[in-house]
């Protein structure tokens, strides 16, 4: 008799290899978390579910011989067709870290005093964190626009809503940087708190986007018949590609419906 019937994609810690995120911060220091607390649950309700299905794995012995088998790259998927909808936003962002880049190696060359390359990086910071937060914000408007997210979008909404403070706060740390800051260590802590603030909203729509991968994985999964779909990275060291099929391309396909206005 064939095996029980499972479907899944084995997500692994369901988003930090995404690429490090939407934005993967590599200017300031990390920080502490805020509060998207119900979408964050509903996404570790899917992170539950892989781990039972990890455990329903263990059970698959050589007893299951027949089963239909198949493998997503999500991590290409997410760079691939989520990446792509912010892509004017990320750059504008590379911008402003190439120009942090350059002031710092200028100051490091001695082409500059102390004082005048706080002030500049201070500035810079500011920006950067604007530029990083228009990446979150306008791929956080696409999922609400799009159909494909319907079931999250009175979550995303919220989390919209609950954004809106952030942006004003970071708006009216770069008018500030404008002009002299006064305080350069208060202002400095400041910023990595808003730092904090943005990097829990890209890691929140990472998620998203990882969850949509499942979910998409198991329709096609479903629909085609497969037994067990399992994610490629850290998931699967080797196997025979005439046993077990990738459906990585079907998956990218409805990924791509999800925003047709691009």
């Amino acid at each position: 008799m064939k095996a029980q019937w499972i479907v899944g994609a084995v997500i692994g810690a369901l988003v930090l290899g995404f690429a490090g995120g939407f934005v993967g911060s590599r200017v300031l220091p990390g920080g502490n978390s805020g509060d998207v607390a119900k979408l964050t649950e509903r996404v570790a309700k899917v992170e539950a579910g892989q781990r039972d299905l990890e455990t329903r794995l263990a059970g698959v012995t050589t007893g299951g011989a027949g089963l239909r088998i198949g493998v997503v790259d999500a991590e290409t998927l997410f760079t691939r067709v989520f990446l792509p909808q912010v892509q004017a936003e990320r750059a504008a962002m590379e911008t402003k870290a190439r120009e942090i880049q350059t002031l710092q190696a200028d100051y490091a060359a001695g082409k500059m005093k102390q004082d005048v390359y706080q002030q500049r990086y201070l500035r810079l910071q500011a920006e950067y964190i604007q530029r990083a937060l228009k990446v979150n914000t306008t791929m956080l408007d696409k999922m609400i626009a799009s159909p494909g997210f319907l079931n999250l979008r009175s979550d995303l909404e919220n989390v919209r809503t609950q954004a809106k403070p952030l942006s004003d706060e970071v708006e009216k740390a770069v008018k500030e940087a404008e002009k002299v800051i006064l305080d350069p260590q208060g202002f400095a802590e400041r910023l990595q708190q808003l730092q904090a603030a943005f990097q829990q909203l890209d890691q929140l729509l990472t998620q998203v986007a990882a969850v949509k991968i499942l979910e998409i994985s198991q329709q096609i999964a479903k629909e085609k018949g497969y037994d067990l779909v399992l994610r490629t990275k850290d998931v699967v060291m080797f196997r025979r590609e005439s046993t077990i099929i990738d459906l990585s391309t079907d998956v990218e396909g409805r990924l791509w419906a999800l925003f047709p206005s691009r």
